[in-house]
């Protein structure tokens, strides 16, 4: 009796397919969105594209008031790439550590997508475990592939071209390209298509489709990213416009143009295929309503970043649920994997709410730096990442760069200069 209770109990738990849909929509971002709905297209006959009004109607709420007379133009600055790895780190679930190494990898990529140091200078700058430390490194470069360009991290030329052929794993064409790369790739690059079909024992017709097939790939995954067209990589869900006396909230797509066959009860063939596409409007109506909701209440707390690019006021999560009377996680989705254009460039939601683990004052920080380096081995004294390290164990997260500013503020000298005897 008690086990039937617990299931009975757990299934009642368990989310109905139109709130889980709901929820779905609501942590979507704008690329996702429009997967979702043409993916509903294709399966439910109830649902129709007015072909008359496209994806770019804006569903808009006017808002806060603007008292500043010489607002800045809109201005989209493009993204670097290693803006576009940090924004998108958070996608790899990563442990404290994992993260503060791969931090520094995207510190050291070039504007190509190479890695400009060899894994033993990250070895030595995190004191790593030599044993186990040249495959996490590799493994966390194959990672930041997932999020980005297949090929980004890459020490050379060679290894970049095998990360990007590693992608195509059931393809024979490219199981061969990596067995001329690995090993003949000079005579790839002479063109001595029979010396290398000799070699590894394959027609030289096959070489030559195998050498199409490399030339393909990009030689320079990272120059994708230098573009100024931010749209390129990054689709604000929200834009936030100065209307004159105002700032005007609207969301990137509206999709008004999704509608409901217009049907009688008795033309419906299939009431539960209609009943979801009246649920799939539904609930895109409770996103766009909410995520305005949101927004609103954000920059009611951010004027001065609307007026001035000033970002002062602290602001939480907690705050804004609270103010809209609504679940801290419904505003977290939100918030979560979404952008929003502004007039002073396009910047993820998360960046204005307060990182809540780290409420620690910088006076406090600059303590903390300066007893860790008051009692490191003076032989062996600590580099900026491992302070990092050091600071991330006491739930105190800020960047490499930031422990550098602070340390020489303390007129601090690097690490290279401290050891004793120099």
């Amino acid at each position: 009796m008690a086990l039937s209770a617990h299931l009975r109990l757990k299934n009642s738990l368990k989310l109905s397919p139109n709130i889980e849909q709901s929820v779905n929509l609501l942590k979507s971002n704008e690329i996702e969105i429009e997967l979702l709905i043409n993916d509903f297209l294709s399966k439910n006959p109830y649902l129709q594209l007015d072909d008359s009004e496209k994806f770019n109607l804006n569903y808009s709420a006017s808002v806060i008031e603007n008292n500043e007379e010489n607002i800045s133009e809109n201005n989209i600055y493009g993204f670097s790439l290693k803006d576009y790895l940090l924004n998108n780190l958070f996608d790899l679930g990563l442990d404290y550590e994992d993260e503060v190494l791969a931090r520094l990898i995207i510190d050291y990529i070039d504007d190509n997508g190479y890695l400009k140091e060899d894994y033993d200078f990250f070895i030595t700058e995190l004191a790593l475990d030599s044993d186990t430390a040249n495959k996490k490194i590799k493994n966390l470069i194959l990672k930041l592939n997932t999020i980005s360009s297949p090929g980004i991290g890459a020490r050379n030329l060679k290894e970049c071209l095998i990360f990007q052929l590693d992608q195509f794993i059931r393809n024979q064409v490219a199981l061969d390209s990596k067995k001329i790369i690995e090993n003949h790739l000079a005579d790839l690059a002479n063109k001595n298509f029979k010396k290398i079909a000799k070699n590894i024992n394959l027609p030289p017709d096959h070489i030559i489709k195998c050498n199409e097939f490399i030339v393909s790939l990009n030689p320079k995954p990272g120059l994708a990213y230098l573009s100024s067209d931010t749209s390129q990589f990054i689709t604000p869900d929200i834009i936030i416009k100065n209307n004159g006396s105002k700032f005007d909230i609207s969301l990137k797509n509206n999709y008004d143009s999704l509608k409901l066959f217009n049907l009688k009860k008795d033309e419906v063939d299939d009431k539960d295929l209609y009943n979801q596409a009246k649920w799939f409007i539904k609930n895109l109506n409770y996103r766009k309503i909410n995520i305005i909701r949101v927004v609103n209440c954000i920059f009611s707390h951010h004027k001065e970043f609307l007026n001035k690019n000033i970002l002062k006021s602290s602001l939480n999560i907690k705050t804004i649920a609270k103010e809209l009377e609504i679940h801290e996680s419904t505003v977290s989705r939100i918030v979560n994997n979404k952008f929003i254009e502004t007039p002073h460039g396009i910047f993820e939601l998360k960046y204005f709410f307060v990182n809540e683990v780290n409420n620690t004052s910088n006076k406090a920080i600059l303590d903390k730096i300066k007893a860790i380096i008051r009692h490191e081995d003076k032989a062996k004294p600590l580099s900026d990442s491992q302070i990092l390290l050091t600071l991330g164990k006491e739930n105190i997260t800020i960047s490499r760069r930031t422990v550098a500013k602070y340390r020489e503020q303390l007129e601090i000298l690097s690490a290279s200069k401290r050891k004793k005897g120099t």
